[in-house]
């Protein structure tokens, strides 16, 4: 068999394999497809010895090749089929290797079937390089791919380029590596988006801790519940922390919740029992026709009804037998009020008929018949009974007034008749009527001294006592 020099880097390379080294220059790998590596180990070079001797390993034949001689071709120049069908790779130092036995068929067959299960390894490689570029695997998925193609680079049972298969697995390595560190970094950045969110959450929780909206905090701590599940996990540590911060918050805010719902429970309770004891006093006073009275009292407990508070579920209840006693008593006062109202229409059109016979009366000419006739009235008036009261202002204000003239009459007259007030009258004239004789001569003397002070003053004074003159003289007139 033939052979042929490599070069110092390829041996390089294929040293790598058994260091676990990755060489820092390998070429980004081009998009392949293929199908699961199924090449078989080398055999031992017991069979070199014993051409007869069955190997362990499958033998393939020309048939389990077909169709694969055109892809495989260009591995086929690593590697040799000895003349007793031996296979051997020639590797990266200039050595060669026994990879497998042909057993039959052409022996260019048989390179290119091992050289297929070379391309097989390269094909796994530059798919899982690939699928990791894309997101569509993770570093650990790739890196599980490259160490089954490093084992079988190490037991070779392929013909085909082994620095080429080398420069492989290190640039995958190599891009292992670049997205571990990116996961690694959008895994950090993701922490701190993840506890800043989480550290939102238990700011607003510690905020709502003194809320008294009881049942719209009661839901926002729910949805801030469910929004903390939702949050990634990222470190435990400080999320427990948190957790605490947020819990006690809740804690704080349901123990005030509970205390308040107690509280509400007993007032409840003391409504209930007050409210029991109003509906007893409503039903009592239920059968009273003392309507004026009843009616006050009605709305005395109406007052401590609203005071009492809410009494829960029973309130509606309690309400209605309140109401339904309530009730009773109205019915009966509403059906009094209408006869009531019923008799004061007909007083109404009494009253009406004698203020017109009332109002004939004035003026006065004749005081005694008026008088007489106006008592005659007023009896009748007294009679006819109660009216509405929305009319009571208007009736009784023109009898009032036609009264009031009845009476200034009267007085009118007596006053006319008394000796005592003429005499008083005409007495009050004559002081009246000296006075001003008096300030005549006053303001005589003044003009004739030319005192204009004097002169101002007595004509001021002058003019008052006409004035008062005037004045008594009408009423002493009157009298007369």
């Amino acid at each position: 068999m033939t052979t042929t020099d490599e070069t110092p880097e390829s041996a390089e390379s294929l040293s790598s394999i058994s260091d676990g080294s990755t060489p820092s220059d390998a070429p980004v790998p081009a998009e392949t497809t293929g199908a699961e590596p199924t090449a078989t180990p080398a055999e031992s070079t017991a069979a070199d010895k014993d051409p007869k001797a069955v190997p362990a390993r499958p033998v393939p034949t020309p048939a389990s090749v077909g169709g694969a001689v055109k892809a495989a071709a260009p591995a086929t120049s690593f590697g040799e089929v000895g003349p007793d069908g031996t296979v051997f790779l020639r590797l990266p130092d200039g050595s060669q290797r026994e990879v497998g036995q042909w057993a039959a068929g052409d022996p260019q067959e048989g390179l290119e079937f091992f050289a297929r299960k070379y391309n097989e390894l390269a094909t796994e490689i530059d798919l899982a390089a690939k699928r990791l570029a894309d997101d569509r695997s993770t570093p650990d998925q790739a890196e599980a791919t490259a160490e089954r193609v490093r084992k079988a680079v190490l037991e070779p049972a392929f013909v085909g380029d082994m620095a080429g298969l080398v420069a492989r697995i290190g640039q995958l390595e190599v891009l292992i590596n670049v997205k571990k560190e990116a996961l690694s970094e959008a895994k950090s950045v993701a922490k701190e988006q993840s506890l800043a969110k989480r550290e939102e959450l238990v700011t607003e929780a510690e905020g709502l801790a003194d809320s008294k909206a009881w049942k719209v905090t009661t839901e926002r701590f729910k949805t801030l519940i469910e929004e903390w599940k939702a949050i990634p996990r990222a470190d435990r540590g400080k999320e427990n922390d948190l957790w605490k911060r947020l819990s006690a918050a809740r804690t704080t805010f349901d123990k005030a919740r509970r205390v308040h719902y107690a509280e509400l429970e007993a007032n409840r309770d003391k409504a209930k029992a007050a409210k029991r004891a109003l509906v007893e006093q409503a039903k009592e006073l239920s059968a009273s026709r003392d309507w004026a009275k009843t009616t006050q009292a009605y709305r005395d407990l109406l007052e401590k009804w609203k005071k009492a508070g809410r009494a829960g579920k029973d309130d509606d209840k309690l309400w209605a037998q309140f109401r339904a006693a309530q009730d009773v008593f109205f019915a009966a006062r509403n059906e009094q009020y209408a006869a009531r109202n019923e008799d004061e229409t007909k007083a109404l059109a009494v009253k009406e008929e004698l203020l017109v016979e009332a109002e004939k009366l004035v003026p006065v000419k004749d005081i005694r018949s008026t008088k007489k006739a106006l008592h005659a009235i007023q009896d009748k008036w007294e009679k006819a009974g109660r009216i509405p009261r929305n009319d009571l202002r208007r009736i009784d204000g023109r009898l009032r007034k036609v009264e009031d003239a009845v009476k200034a009459a009267e007085s009118q007259k007596w006053t006319a008749s008394n000796p005592e007030l003429k005499g008083r009258a005409s007495d009050t004239v004559t002081r009246f009527q000296e006075t001003v004789d008096k300030l005549r001569r006053q303001l005589d003397r003044a003009k004739e001294a030319g005192n204009a002070a004097a002169i101002s003053k007595a004509e001021g004074s002058l003019a008052s006592a006409e004035a008062m003159l005037a004045v008594a003289q009408q009423a002493s007139k009157k009298i007369g």
